[in-house]
């Protein structure tokens, strides 16, 4: 946790996770407010998610504080914790990555994870986890599971009633945000290394081959569009002011409807 006006580390974890990384942290933290109170939450390169409790305020100069972990989920139970590395190149059994952000909405994350796309097994799952408890909730906080194809990087796009999800094997998912069925499913011409954008009532994701694929964020699939963009996306797409930003590999587009 990094004071914002100084840029000082204020606060880590505590919970040693470095030994039990299958491959490296790739995910981001993410911030909810929980029954009124705000939480941190963070999936560790060890496959298990955490809720930390924010700092109300800065320790003195020279102290880095302890977060204070509320509680924790262990994304994948059935996965190897000891010895990970040992699993490397292990297509059927491995440790599980997560390499998205947990998205959270209405006292519940969203959490896309899996088998390592390079390392590790092929399975995937996206899995809404209750956010209001506390300690080690692995065994009462599934709210549902759905398994997904292979390997998925992305984080997931949450509105009321759905959830949208990309994975590495060209599919862009939506599902029931309630019970996790599926509503449809788009497969596209290349992988997604990135994420769903939720923006003006619409899905927006880039695929590696360069589509720029346009949906309306609805149960039924409606394909909007299919932009060519000339070049590999493997970033999200970012909404803001009216302008749509796009980046692939070779530029970085900015898009406003007139």
């Amino acid at each position: 946790m990094i004071e914002k006006r100084t840029g000082r580390l204020v606060a880590r974890d505590g919970e040693h996770i470095g030994p039990k990384i299958f491959h490296s942290t790739w995910s981001s933290p993410s911030l909810g407010v929980v029954n009124g109170r705000p939480r941190i939450f963070f999936a560790g390169g060890n496959g298990v998610i955490y809720g930390f409790e924010p700092l109300e305020k800065a320790p003195p100069a020279g102290e880095v504080a302890t977060l204070k972990k509320v509680w924790e989920f262990d994304f994948d139970p059935a996965a190897p914790k000891e010895n990970v590395h040992q699993f490397n190149s292990n297509r059927q059994e491995s440790p599980s990555n997560i390499y998205g952000m947990p998205a959270f909405h209405q006292n519940s994350i969203y959490v896309a994870g899996g088998g390592d796309l390079w390392w590790g097994k092929h399975e995937a799952w996206l899995k809404r986890i209750d956010a209001t408890g506390t300690g080690n909730v692995s065994s009462n906080a599934l709210v549902w599971s759905r398994p997904l194809e292979r390997h998925t990087m992305g984080t997931v796009a949450a509105l009321e009633e759905l959830v949208f999800v990309t994975d590495c094997t060209r599919h862009v998912h939506c599902l029931d945000r309630a019970t996790g069925n599926p509503h449809w499913v788009h497969e596209a011409r290349g992988d997604f290394f990135g994420s769903t954008l939720a923006a003006d009532g619409k899905i927006y994701a880039g695929s590696k081959r360069g589509e720029l694929l346009i949906f309306k964020a609805a149960r039924e699939k409606q394909l909007l569009a299919t932009v060519e963009m000339g070049a590999a996306i493997n970033s999200t797409p970012v909404a803001a002011n009216g302008v749509l930003y796009v980046a692939t590999m070779k530029q970085l587009f900015a898009l406003e409807k007139k």
